[in-house]
């Protein structure tokens, strides 16, 4: 992969939803002087302000903290911005951590770090507009992955866009011609689209690099049945089940099967 990560051991912030910023803040430096003014320019290594005494630089490895004049954290604090960040993503809380990420890029515009994160979140929680955005701007920098172009042929697919989608996994594969989900992809076009043959050797592609993948498995089956092979569609169940007990579309299947061969 060639993200350039230019951020994360730089930059982290403090920053909670529906904060209102102020035009003053109070800077807190790590040596314990305290300065406060108004933020007029920040960039990666300092920090901006005027005040009554005039201009005043200082560096970001130089400062514990930034506040609002009203003791709230400023957007200016980029210093835990990652670790809240995670936070967000851990407890399922995408929409608040790609915030935090659209005040990163308004500082940091061309940071490829961020705009992959904030990719990977947008597609998560269905924003494909906003993601492909992203993605965009990844591939024109030279900083996407395997899993970029695997979400982008997942966004067409779902667009029904399918030569769009395969463009995109065959790059993805090209990529990393190991990823098993972008085979998986490919797949599932080609079922849709009534291509059993092709779809079965996908999914035995599939198979040969994960032998207990789950949906390559079950689609197989799907498609054996679909073929009026009962027999072959009933072990690729069999299987299903033998991986994970519990599955109820196979144990489903299996009595489908029982029912219309008796």
């Amino acid at each position: 992969m060639h993200r350039k990560l230019i951020l994360l051991n730089l930059l982290v912030l403090v920053f909670f939803t529906g904060l209102s910023f102020s035009n003053a803040e109070t800077i807190y430096c790590k040596d314990g002087k305290v300065v406060k003014g108004k933020i007029t320019y920040r960039s990666r290594h300092s920090v901006w302000l005027s005040n009554e005494l005039g201009s005043l630089g200082i560096g970001m490895q130089n400062i514990d903290k930034i506040e609002n004049d009203d003791g709230s954290i400023s957007r200016y604090d980029l210093r835990t911005l990652y670790k809240k960040s995670q936070d967000y993503i851990e407890k399922g809380e995408y929409s608040d951590a790609i915030k935090l990420y659209n005040i990163l890029i308004e500082t940091l515009p061309d940071d490829v770090e961020i705009h992959y994160l904030r990719g990977i979140l947008n597609h998560k929680i269905g924003e494909f507009n906003e993601a492909i955005k992203d993605y965009d701007f990844l591939i024109k920098n030279e900083a996407a992955d395997a899993k970029i172009f695997n979400n982008l042929g997942s966004i067409y697919a779902s667009k029904r866009e399918y030569r769009e989608a395969k463009k995109w996994f065959a790059r993805a594969i090209k990529e990393d011609s190991r990823l098993v989900e972008a085979y998986n992809n490919i797949a599932d076009i080609l079922l849709q689209a009534g291509d059993y043959k092709y779809a079965i050797a996908e999914y035995k592609r599939v198979i040969k690099l994960d032998p207990h993948n789950i949906e390559a498995l079950y689609n197989l089956g799907v498609i054996y049945m679909k073929k009026g092979n009962y027999v072959l569609a009933k072990k690729q169940w069999e299987k299903v089940l033998e991986i994970q007990p519990e599955d109820n579309e196979a144990k489903n299947s299996l009595e489908y099967i029982k029912a219309i061969c008796q």
